[in-house]
C-alpha cells in the first residue's frame, strides 16, 4: 500500500480498506450508471428521435415529389388535350360568313362528281345551347339518282374536308326507272363572329 493510505488502513484494518475501496467503486459506478441514464441517456434518445424524424420527413419530402411529379404529367396532358381541342375546333369549325357558301360548293361538286341530280336544298342555323359562339348549320337536300351514284354522293360527304354530320338518309324509288329519290339532312358546326 502506498504511503498516503498506510494510516487509512491502520485505522480500518486491511480487509475493511478493500471492503470500502469496493463499496466506494461500487457506488461510484452506480454514480455513474445513473448519471449515464439521466443525463446522457436522454440525449442520445433525443438524437434517435431526431434521426427517426429527419428519415420521416425525408421519406414525406420523397413522396410529395413522386406527387408533384404525377400532377406536373396530368398538367402536360391537360395542356396537350386543350391544344388538340383548340385545334380540332379550328379545323371543324366553318366561320359563319363562309359556312353557307361552303356547304352549297361541297353539295354542288359531290353531286356534279356522282352524277345525282340535286332537286332542292334548305338551311337552317340555330344556336348551341351553353355556347355564345357556336351554331349548329343544317342543311336538308332532295336528290334523284341511281343506287350506285347515291352511295357515291354519300362517299365523297364522308371523305370531305368539311366536317359534316349526316343526321337522316331517307330513300324511296321512283316509279320510272333503277332511280332512286333521297333526302338527306346534314349538320355542320359554324362559329359566329365575335
Amino acid at each position: 500500500m502506498s504511503r498516503n493510505f498506510k494510516w487509512l488502513g491502520k485505522w480500518l484494518g486491511e480487509s475493511g480498506l478493500r471492503r470500502h475501496l469496493k463499496i466506494a467503486l461500487a457506488a461510484l459506478a452506480l454514480f455513474d450508471l445513473v448519471f449515464y441514464l439521466f443525463a446522457i441517456g436522454p440525449l442520445s434518445e433525443s438524437e434517435r428521435e431526431k434521426r427517426l424524424l429527419v428519415e420521416n420527413l425525408r421519406r414525406q419530402m420523397g413522396e410529395q415529389a413522386a406527387r408533384v411529379e404525377k400532377l406536373a404529367a396530368i398538367v402536360n396532358k391537360v395542356e396537350t388535350a386543350r391544344t388538340q381541342g383548340d385545334e380540332l375546333m379550328e379545323e371543324i369549325m366553318l366561320p359563319r360568313r363562309t359556312a353557307f357558301s361552303a356547304i352549297v360548293s361541297e353539295i354542288d361538286q359531290a353531286s356534279r362528281e356522282a352524277k345525282v341530280e340535286l332537286r332542292e336544298r334548305g338551311f337552317n342555323v340555330e344556336a348551341i345551347e351553353g355556347s355564345n359562339t357556336l351554331s349548329m348549320m343544317t342543311v336538308t337536300a332532295g336528290l334523284d339518282g341511281s343506287y350506285d351514284n347515291l352511295v357515291k354522293f354519300l362517299n365523297l360527304l364522308d371523305k370531305s374536308s368539311k366536317f359534316l354530320i349526316i343526321e337522316s338518309l331517307g330513300a324511296a324509288p321512283q316509279q320510272t326507272g333503277n332511280l332512286l329519290s333521297i333526302t338527306i339532312k346534314l349538320d355542320a358546326f359554324v362559329e359566329e363572329e365575335t
